[in-house]
């Protein structure tokens, strides 16, 4: 099986002065603190979005001539949830692009690598969604186990609950169309994480502390980051398989479609679209980690690689997404036989056929 390539766009200049220019040019990203800034940041970006659309439904409320009264207020914005929702992650989506776009210093889609995905990828990347939401899921109820456990003992801390995003998802789904829940629960949630975890935060991490290091901070930072600690125990491994389908594909498009599938998979378990499995038994679960072990093999088989003209594959001395600019390379990866892949799928089969059965 050929591989495919894709060829690098070299400069002109002398060597010296394109690596003068790289260097110039080419942020390394956030260390450690300026991380935790930016993860204070994105709290800071939601609040400002939440202040700014509630400002805009307070003006065209008085603008309306209804007279002022604080319940008939709240009544009125809780009537308009959903819109104030769609608001706030606009705002915070357009925030992360402008700040994103400062800190790398312009030209995002050649900082976060947004190579365009082969089909290759794509239909792996997809095959990762269930097992990859399975996992996170029974994280999840395991969490929960504990989690009310912990409140008998401490009942201080069932406020804590109230940060359940997915509760609020669930009450909105009888009221909401599907694709509004898409557009304000999966896909600007995913563009924006993705900008700042990926594409900033991990870019400083991953040339700081390596691979493992970068990948595992960067992870924990996402994780907690969606603040309920049962939520942060299931979302940490998505984080670290966002990263490596990141590494390995060497593309934003990569995690970027990874993570808008898992939150579409979720929304539509919690509004009963699909059917998800409640009861776990040892082969549920021995089965759903196969079919993650294969899939993650198969992205690292088939990963994207640098290789130079005379064949030899080249290992940037540093963690980096971007085409080098002083050293021409190219980038290629390997196909898998349709047999292997086919075969991947036999398991996974397997699980979805037991928990339609099992729903029924």
């Amino acid at each position: 099986m050929l591989p495919k390539f894709i060829q690098a766009k070299l400069s002109d200049s002398p060597p010296a002065t394109r690596r003068a220019r790289h260097t110039l040019q080419d942020p390394q990203g956030p260390g450690m603190v300026e991380s935790i800034f930016w993860f204070l940041g994105t709290w800071g970006l939601h609040l400002l979005g939440v202040g700014l659309t509630v400002g805009v439904f307070v003006a065209i409320f008085s603008s309306s001539g209804l007279a002022w009264n604080d319940l008939i207020v709240l009544e009125f914005l809780a009537a308009h949830q959903m819109t104030l929702l769609a608001g706030e992650q606009f705002v915070f989506v357009t925030l992360v692009l402008i700040a994103a776009w400062f800190r790398l210093r312009g030209n995002l889609g050649h900082r976060l690598s947004s190579r365009p995905l082969p089909f290759q990828h794509v239909f792996l990347l997809t095959c990762l969604v269930i097992p990859l939401s399975t996992f996170s899921t029974a994280l999840h109820q395991w969490g929960m186990r504990g989690w009310n456990s912990l409140l008998e003992n401490v009942p201080g801390l069932r406020a804590m609950d109230t940060m359940q995003s997915m509760d609020l998802l669930q009450e909105l789904s009888s009221t909401t169309p599907l694709w509004t829940l898409l557009l304000v629960f999966a896909i600007a949630p995913a563009l924006g994480e993705e900008i700042i975890f990926r594409g900033v935060i991990g870019r400083g991490l991953i040339r700081r502390w390596g691979l493992v290091g970068g990948i595992l901070l960067t992870s924990f930072l996402f994780a907690i980051a969606h603040m309920h600690p049962v939520h942060a125990l299931a979302v940490f491994p998505i984080g670290i398989v966002l990263h490596y389908v990141y590494i390995t594909t060497r593309s934003f498009w990569a995690p970027l479609y990874l993570h808008f599938c898992n939150n579409t998979f979720s929304i539509m378990k919690s509004t009963h679209t699909i059917p998800s499995a409640e009861n776990w038994n040892f082969t549920a679960a021995l089965t759903i980690t196969l079919c993650l072990i294969l899939f993650l093999s198969f992205l690292w088989i088939t990963r994207v690689r640098y290789v130079q003209h005379d064949g030899k594959e080249w290992t940037p001395p540093r963690p980096s997404l971007e085409l080098p600019i002083e050293i021409p390379v190219t980038l290629t990866f390997s196909s898998l036989p349709w047999r292997l892949t086919v075969g991947g799928l036999v398991p996974l089969i397997g699980f979805l056929a037991a928990t339609a059965a099992h729903a029924q």
